[in-house]
C-alpha cells in the first residue's frame, strides 16, 4: 500500500514538473514573447538579432549644433563599411586599392580582422569623391557612407551631457512610446545636461542601419543582399541649434586644463543678447562617474568677496556711502589685526583692494534699518533665483535649458533668524560667507545685468528646436524678468567700481591690466567649509569695459598657493576677443 502511494506521488510529481516546463515553454514561445521576465525582454526582438549582421549609421538621436551650425555633440565622418562575410576572392581589391591608395594586401589584411561588420580604420580620412568611386562599383558587402557618432564626453560636458540606456526611465516618461513600439528599453536617453533637459524632443524614433541576416553559422539567409533601413519620418531626428559659441567653448576648456584648475569652471555669457556662450566645470565625468560630478556652475558655491556687489549696491541705494568716510582696513570684521594691512581706505579704495571691516560695518547699519535688506538685494540682482531659461514649451510646464540648475540662498533655511542678527554674523553675510551660496551662472547673470545698465534677463542655452529639414519647432523667446531694478545711479557706480578693481595699481584685479582692453570685475576669496588651506577662488566680470561685450566668471574651488583664476580669465578673455573680431 505504502509503495503505490509513493508511486502516485512520484507521478504525480512527474506530472506537475511537465506542466510546468510545458507552461514554461509555453510562455516563451507564445505567451511573453515581447515581454519575458521581469526585465521585460522582447524574446521576438532578441531571436532576429542573434541572427542579423548590422552596422549603424545614425542612431537616429536628435543632436546639438552651436550658434554658427556647427555640430557640437556628434561627428560626422566619411567610413568605409564592410561587411566581412561577405567578402569574395572576386572583389575588385586592385581597383578599391587605387581609390584608397593603400596596397591590396593591406585592405586584404583590414578586412580578414574583422569579426562583424564595421568600418575600415583608414590611415587617411576619406574624402567625398572616394566615396562616390568606391559606391560606384556596387560591390555588396562594401559601402561608403557618412557615419554619425557621437563626440567623446570631455568636450562640452557637462553643458551638453551624456547619454545611456535606462530602462526605468524609459518605462515612466515614454510608455506612450514603448507601447507603440518607436521605443525600445534599449534606447538610450540623456543622462544629465542638455541631453536630459531636451530629451522628450531628441530621443530616437528609429536607427539608420545597413542590415544583414544569417543562419546559424553565418552564412546568409536571404542572398547577398544587405538592407538600408531608415526612419520613417523625413523630418527626424530633431536638432536643437544652441547659443553655444564652439570655438569659445574650445577655448574656455583648453584653458581650464592648461592652468590644471582640477574643481570649478567658467561661464561666458554674451551680454547684448544674455546667451550663454560657454561653460565647463571641473572634474569632467566619464560613464562611470556621470552622477558623481556635478555641473558646479549652476550648484551654488560660496562667494566671498564676490558678493560685496550686493553690500555695495544696498550702501549706494540707501545713501550709506559718504565719500570722505574712511574705514579701519587693517582690522577684520573679528577686531583683530588683519592678515592684510590695508590702512584707511574710503569706500571705493575699499572696494577695489576688497577690504572686509568696510562692508561689515555698511552692512550692519542698513541691516539696523531693514532686516532683510542684503536678502532684498541680493535678489535685485538676480542671485536668489534661477538663472536659465525655463517657461512652458508644449506640455512642460517648467522646461529648462539647465540640468538641475539650484537657486541661491543668503541663509541656511533650517537655522533661525536670530543666527543672522548679530554683528559678526551680518558681517560675515556681508562679505559673501557664513551660508550665503550663490551659482557661477547667476554670478556671470549679475554682471552681464551691471554691463547692460541694470536689465536682468534669464540666461538661454539654445535657441530652438529644428526639425531634420532646419523647419523651426520651438523658438525660445528672451525672458526678462527684471527691468532697471536699481537706479541709473547706483548701476554706473557699479560700473565704476569694478572698473576700479583692475585700474587699481594696489585692486586685487590689477593683474588683468596686461590685457588689450578693460576688465571691469570683482575678485573673491571664500574659505571652504572647515578645510583651512582649502579656498574657493573667483573672478567676475566683464570685458571691454567701455563697450560691453562678454560677462565672465571663472571659479577654482581647489585654490591653494597659486592664484589660477585671474590668469585662466586673462588667456580665455583674450581669445574670446580675437574669435569675437574675426566672426564680425
Amino acid at each position: 500500500m505504502l509503495s503505490r502511494k509513493r508511486t502516485i506521488a512520484a507521478g504525480v510529481s512527474i506530472l506537475l514538473l511537465i506542466l510546468c516546463l510545458m507552461y514554461r515553454l509555453a510562455d516563451i514561445q507564445l505567451i511573453s514573447t515581447k515581454s519575458f521576465s521581469k526585465n521585460n525582454v522582447n524574446l521576438i526582438q532578441e531571436s532576429v538579432n542573434q541572427r542579423t549582421h548590422r552596422f549603424t549609421i545614425n542612431d537616429g538621436r536628435g543632436y546639438f549644433l552651436d550658434r554658427n551650425g556647427e555640430l557640437l555633440s556628434t561627428d560626422v565622418k566619411p567610413q568605409i563599411v564592410v561587411f566581412p562575410n561577405l567578402y569574395k576572392k572576386d572583389w575588385p581589391i586592385v581597383t578599391i586599392s587605387e581609390i584608397l591608395q593603400l596596397p591590396p594586401q593591406k585592405i586584404e589584411e583590414m578586412i580578414y580582422q574583422l569579426k562583424k561588420p564595421s568600418a575600415l580604420l583608414l590611415p587617411a580620412e576619406l574624402t567625398l569623391q572616394q566615396m562616390n568611386r568606391i559606391n560606384e562599383l556596387e560591390i555588396p558587402g562594401l559601402y561608403a557612407q557618412l557615419v554619425t557618432r557621437r563626440k567623446p564626453l570631455p568636450f562640452a560636458n557637462h553643458i551638453i551631457g551624456a547619454v545611456g540606456e535606462d530602462p526605468d526611465l524609459i518605462k515612466q516618461k515614454y510608455k506612450d512610446k514603448l507601447d507603440k513600439g518607436t521605443v525600445s528599453i534599449a534606447t538610450k536617453t540623456g543622462k544629465n545636461g542638455m541631453q536630459y533637459t531636451f530629451d522628450p524632443f531628441l530621443i530616437s524614433e528609429g536607427e539608420t542601419q545597413f542590415i544583414y541576416h544569417v543562419d546559424r553559422q553565418g552564412n546568409p539567409l536571404f542572398g547577398l543582399d544587405v538592407k538600408y533601413r531608415t526612419q520613417t519620418n523625413p523630418l527626424y531626428p530633431l536638432h536643437v541649434k544652441t547659443t553655444i559659441d564652439k570655438k569659445m567653448q574650445e577655448a574656455v576648456e583648453r584653458y581650464l586644463s592648461i592652468h590644471q584648475v582640477e574643481a570649478g569652471g567658467a561661464v561666458l555669457i554674451d551680454v547684448e543678447t544674455n546667451e550663454l556662450l560657454a561653460m565647463a566645470s571641473r572634474p569632467v565625468f566619464n560613464s562611470k562617474t556621470i552622477y558623481k560630478h556635478e555641473n558646479k556652475m549652476t550648484t551654488h558655491q560660496i562667494p566671498g568677496s564676490i558678493f560685496k556687489i550686493v553690500t555695495a549696491a544696498a550702501a549706494i541705494e540707501e545713501n550709506k556711502v559718504q565719500n570722505d568716510k574712511r574705514y579701519d582696513c587693517n582690522v577684520n570684521i573679528y577686531g583683530k589685526q588683519d592678515e592684510r594691512q590695508l590702512g584707511m581706505l574710503n569706500f571705493e579704495e575699499s572696494f577695489s583692494r576688497s577690504c572686509n571691516k568696510t562692508f561689515g560695518d555698511l552692512a550692519n547699519e542698513l541691516v539696523a534699518e531693514n532686516n532683510n535688506i542684503i536678502e532684498e538685494y541680493a535678489e535685485k540682482l538676480g542671485l536668489l533665483e534661477f538663472n536659465g531659461w525655463r517657461g512652458q514649451v508644449y506640455h512642460f510646464d517648467n522646461f529648462s535649458h539647465f540640468y538641475q540648475e539650484e537657486q541661491g540662498q543668503i541663509r541656511n533655511p533650517n537655522k533661525k533668524m536670530q543666527d543672522y542678527q548679530s554683528p559678526l554674523a551680518i558681517s560675515q553675510t556681508a562679505i559673501g560667507q557664513l551660508d550665503v551660496r550663490i551659482t557661477p551662472l547667476a554670478a556671470a547673470n549679475m554682471m552681464a545685468t551691471i554691463a547692460r545698465g541694470g536689465t536682468w534677463s534669464e540666461v538661454k542655452a539654445a535657441k530652438s528646436v529644428n526639425f531634420a529639414n532646419g523647419t523651426e519647432l520651438v523658438e525660445f523667446k528672451d525672458h526678462n524678468g527684471k527691468k532697471e531694478s536699481l537706479s541709473p545711479y547706483t548701476m554706473m557706480r557699479l560700473q565704476s567700481l569694478l572698473v576700479n578693481v583692475v585700474k587699481d595699481e594696489n585692486g586685487t584685479g590689477h593683474a588683468l591690466q596686461s590685457l588689450p582692453f578693460q576688465v571691469a570685475g570683482k575678485t573673491g576669496t571664500a574659505q571652504k567649509g572647515e578645510e583651512a588651506n582649502v579656498y574657493i577662488k573667483w573672478f567676475a566680470g566683464y570685458f571691454p569695459a567701455d563697450n560691453p561685450k562678454f560677462a565672465l566668471v571663472v571659479v577654482d574651488m581647489k585654490h591653494d598657493t597659486v592664484n589660477r583664476t585671474t590668469s585662466v580669465y586673462a588667456d580665455i578673455a583674450k581669445v574670446v576677443m580675437e574669435i569675437s573680431d574675426r566672426e564680425e
